[in-house]
């Protein structure tokens, strides 16, 4: 099993956090920091760690290293959208940049009663040496409402909505239901206000847009559905 596959919960079945408890100790580097230095849900982090079987541990023998990318490349990962394994989403967020910590995980927030693979044992608590090289924030969304009024009038006509679906490919519609939905008032267009904010909280939205990503018809149904706040941003008076 690769290094850098053992972090990621897709070898193992998604652990609720039932008991146990995760300990987080930064021993070197910054404690506290601006919040612009601090990892937050949905940065992009580049990473050293290694991981080890905790001396606490009930299964596996205690010390043993099972994986670390101190002999190769940074590890990059996102972090708070559940690729990582459950301990890992929790401890590092919050840590500030250049920090290094030892993240103790009770096996309810690694990998349970399964393990994974040959290296860690059903019921492993672990330890992990980490390492915060770098974070940087996702990028902004669009504004989607901005790209497709072309002319500028502050309304969305069928055949404009229709581009953002189009994307897909040249036979790509729209989802039938959408005008009704948005067009609230029935005019025949979708007005900035009706385009409106978000229609799931923003956490939901930004998992749901690293996830579907791709230009298919659910990853440009999430855009749409998760970029209006843009839209408001943009004509919103400052401070409103």
């Amino acid at each position: 099993m690769g290094v850098r596959r053992i972090l990621f919960v897709g070898l193992a079945a998604a652990i609720t956090v039932a008991e146990g408890q995760l300990k987080i100790n930064v021993y070197e580097g910054p404690t506290e920091c601006d919040e612009a230095d601090k990892v937050k849900v949905g940065d992009r982090l580049g990473m050293h760690y290694t991981g080890k079987i905790d001396v606490s541990s009930q299964t596996g023998e205690a010390g043993t290293q099972f994986a670390s990318s101190r002999d190769g490349d940074v590890l990059e990962v996102t972090v708070g959208y559940g690729d990582l394994i459950e301990g890992w989403d929790a401890g590092l967020i919050g840590l500030c940049r250049g920090a290094r910590a030892i993240l103790v995980i009770p096996p309810e927030m690694g990998y349970g009663s399964n393990g994974a693979g040959n290296v860690i044992p059903g019921g492993a608590t672990l330890q992990f040496d980490v390492e915060v090289v770098s974070a940087s924030a996702p990028p902004s969304p669009p504004n989607i409402f901005g790209d497709l009024d072309r002319d500028g009038d502050g309304m969305l006509t069928p055949e404009e909505i229709l581009a953002h679906f189009r994307q897909e490919g040249p036979n790509a519609e729209m989802p039938p239901e959408l005008m009704e939905k948005d067009d609230t008032n029935k005019d025949g267009v979708v007005s900035r206000e009706e385009f409106g904010g978000p229609r799931m909280p923003w956490a939901m939205c930004m998992e749901m847009l690293y996830r579907h990503s791709e230009l298919n018809a659910l990853g440009l149904a999430v855009r749409w559905l998760c970029h209006r706040d843009q839209s408001l941003l943009a004509v919103e008076p400052a401070g409103k």
